[in-house]
């Protein structure tokens, strides 16, 4: 009996914690000016979808959601025998899905970022070499990492229909939102306009800023490593527990989890651990998170 207050206690000072982390995260946003397309729900979750690489629509990707969180949460009363485990597993995988999505699409956004590299010293060579800012990009469509190829095919295959390279460049930055490719567009629209010669010193300056973030957020993903282990191990033992009790010890666990009190305290650890898990992954991903575009200086 005296696993409630013991539980009460644990979560009182686990909220305090977790007021402590949304104060630490409480940062002011600046809210940008939207399309009417991302003022929709729909519309922003395809968004993450496309940056996502995730060949799905925004409505197929709720329905697995769905169906994840309805399997999690039969597998959950299985192993457990408690409806509120069962609650709680419907729950956390119907969101699981979504933390997939997040972290892919910052993935996806980082290895992106990273192939402007490469990108940048083709047209860098290109254009010092053909002194032709067409001949450069169709040598980019070429050579391109594959992650960043489609982007210059599309680009290279409307300049050789004749189509507006500023036009054009617009559509795939409002498309991508990308900070780094932003820059990119900027330089190349600046020398269209002016008709210079000057491109190169401005692409070797990208290209060095470029690989310092680049350089720069490796070493905190290689040193948060072993960190997001341990906390996806500290974060899924409580289950683990719980699951070999009812194999060891039914005796033992079966009345407490069975009572009012064992399913209360199933759903307090559940739901702690899950949002301290969310936390500390939101909090991680900061530091090589890239940030959203405000849009090309036109």
């Amino acid at each position: 009996m005296l696993y409630g207050p013991n539980v009460l206690f644990a979560f009182i000072g686990a909220t305090g914690v977790l007021v402590l982390v949304l104060s630490i995260m409480a940062i002011p946003h600046y809210q940008i000016a939207k399309d009417a397309e991302d003022q929709s729900f729909l519309g922003r979750l395809q968004r993450k979808l496309d940056q996502a690489d995730l060949n799905i629509t925004a409505a197929e990707f709720l329905k697995t959601s769905v169906f994840l969180g309805v399997v999690l949460g039969v597998v959950a009363f299985v192993l457990t025998n408690a409806i509120a485990a069962a609650l709680l597993g419907a729950i956390l995988g119907f969101f699981a899905y979504w933390t997939y999505l997040e972290d892919r699409r910052e993935k996806q956004r980082r290895e992106y970022q990273e192939a402007l590299l490469e990108v940048i010293n083709i047209l860098q060579e290109g254009f010092a070499s053909m002194r032709s800012l067409e001949m450069a990009i169709a040598t980019v469509a070429e050579h391109a990492p594959e992650i960043a190829r489609a982007d210059f095919v599309e680009i290279a295959t409307q300049m050789s229909l004749q189509a507006n390279l500023e036009e054009v460049l617009m559509k795939v930055a409002k498309r991508r939102r990308d900070m780094i490719f932003d820059r990119l567009v900027e330089a190349l629209i600046a020398n269209r306009r002016t008709g210079g010669q000057q491109l190169g010193p401005v692409l070797a300056a990208l290209r060095e800023s470029v690989q310092a973030l680049a350089s720069g957020r490796r070493r905190v993903t290689t040193a948060q490593e072993r960190i997001r282990w341990e906390a996806r191990i500290v974060c899924l033992a409580p289950f683990t527990f719980i699951v070999i009790l009812r194999q060891t010890a039914p005796d033992l666990q079966g009345p407490f989890y069975a009572s009012l009190f064992g399913q209360i305290a199933i759903v307090l650890v559940g739901v702690m651990s899950a949002l301290a898990y969310y936390f500390m992954n939101r909090l991680g991903a900061r530091a090589v998170q890239p940030l959203e575009s405000a849009g090309v200086s036109a």
